[in-house]
C-alpha cells in the first residue's frame, strides 16, 4: 500500500522565537486540527485512511502532513491526479484550509452569516442557500453544507484554530497554507483567522444543529388516538394524541382540513375519552449527532367516535 502525503502549514503569528509555546499547550491545538481533517473524511465518507503527523518548521510554524493510503497510486503527482486524491484536495476546499474557485468552505459559511448557520434552505439543484444577518443569501454546495452541520467539525474548528487566539495572547492570528511540493506553499492566499472572527465562531459553536443526516416516514393506517392535550379548536399547529396504553404522540399536526373545519366551527369538540380512526404519518429525524426528533401528522379521519356516557338504568325502567 503506497503512501502518499498532502501538507498544510499551520502557522501562529506574533509567537516571539525566543520565548517559543508550552509545548502541553500546543499539543491538544494540533491534535484537534488532525481531528478536524479526520472528522471531514468521516463526515463526507471518503473512504481514505487517514493519519497525521506533525513537525515543525519554522518559528511559531508547523507543517502538519496528513498522509493517506492508497493503494493505487505510484508517486504524489499521479496521487493528486487520480480520483482519491482530487476527493482529498477538494476536503480541504471545502473546510476553508485551501483556495478552490467556486468553493466558499466551512469559515467563509460562518463569517457570513456571523456563525447563525440554522438558516439555511435546501435547492433541487443539491446546493443550499444560507441567509445572512442583513436579509442577504448565498449558495454552497452540499459537501459545504454538510460539514458546517457537522457537530464534529464545529467543534473541532473552534478549538484548533480560534482557541489558540486566547492561549497564546501575543498571537495576531492563526494562519493556514497548502503546501504540495518542496515545503513550498501553494496558494498566495492562506487562511487566516483574527480576533475579529471571534465572536461569529463563538456563535456557531453555540448553534444547535439541526441538519438532518437520516430522515425516516412511516405510515400507519387505521389507528385509534385519544385527545390527551391542546385546545383542539383547529388553530392550534400541534396537539396531543394517546395511542395504546398511554403512549403518548406529540407533537401531533392534523392535516385533515375537512376535519380540521369542524373543529374550527365547534361541530366537533373533542373529549379525552373521544376516539379518532385516522391514518397517521410518524417522522423521525435523526441528526450528526444521533439527536432523535419525532413528529406525527394526521393525514386523514376516517372516523369520529364521540364517547357517550353510559346511561343508567331505573328499577322502573325495567317494570312491565
Amino acid at each position: 500500500m503506497s503512501t502518499n502525503t498532502i501538507r498544510l502549514i499551520y502557522k501562529l503569528d506574533g509567537i516571539d522565537a525566543d520565548d517559543g509555546v508550552d509545548i502541553f499547550e500546543v499539543a491538544p491545538i494540533l491534535m484537534e486540527f488532525g481531528n478536524l481533517v479526520k472528522a471531514a473524511n468521516a463526515v463526507l465518507e471518503y473512504d481514505q485512511k487517514l493519519d497525521v503527523r506533525v513537525k515543525p518548521f519554522k518559528e511559531g510554524s508547523w507543517i502538519t502532513e496528513f498522509v493517506f493510503q492508497s493503494t493505487v497510486v505510484q508517486n504524489l503527482l499521479t496521487y493528486l491526479k487520480s480520483s482519491e486524491g482530487t476527493d482529498l484536495l477538494l476536503l480541504m476546499a471545502f473546510l476553508g484550509l485551501s483556495v478552490k474557485d467556486g468553493i466558499s468552505g466551512v469559515p467563509e459559511i460562518v463569517r457570513r452569516t456571523k456563525g447563525f448557520v440554522s438558516r439555511f434552505k435546501k435547492n433541487e439543484d443539491s446546493t443550499v442557500t444560507y441567509e445572512t444577518p442583513d436579509g442577504g443569501t448565498f449558495t454552497v454546495t452540499l459537501p459545504e453544507h454538510r460539514l458546517v452541520q457537522s457537530p464534529l467539525i464545529q467543534v473541532s474548528y473552534y478549538n484548533s484554530l480560534i482557541v489558540p487566539l486566547d492561549k497564546f495572547p501575543t498571537a495576531t492570528s492563526v494562519e493556514i497554507s497548502d503546501v504540495l511540493l518542496d515545503n513550498k506553499p501553494q496558494s498566495d492566499r492562506p487562511q487566516r483567522f483574527t480576533r475579529e472572527d471571534k465572536e461569529s465562531f463563538e456563535t456557531y459553536r453555540n448553534t444547535e444543529l439541526l441538519e438532518d443526516v437520516e430522515d425516516n416516514i412511516t405510515r400507519m393506517d387505521g389507528i385509534f388516538l385519544k385527545p390527551k392535550r391542546g385546545s383542539y379548536s383547529g388553530t392550534e399547529q400541534a396537539y396531543s394524541f394517546i395511542m395504546g396504553d398511554n403512549n403518548v404522540l406529540w407533537p401531533v399536526t392534523i392535516g385533515d382540513n375537512h376535519f380540521l373545519n369542524k373543529l374550527k366551527s365547534g361541530e366537533i369538540r373533542l373529549f379525552a375519552e373521544d376516539v379518532l380512526k385516522v391514518n397517521l404519518e410518524v417522522k423521525q429525524r435523526k441528526d450528526a449527532a444521533n439527536r432523535i426528533q419525532t413528529s406525527y401528522a394526521i393525514i386523514h379521519v376516517l372516523e369520529y367516535i364521540k364517547y357517550e356516557k353510559p346511561r343508567q338504568f331505573r328499577l322502573e325502567d325495567y317494570s312491565p
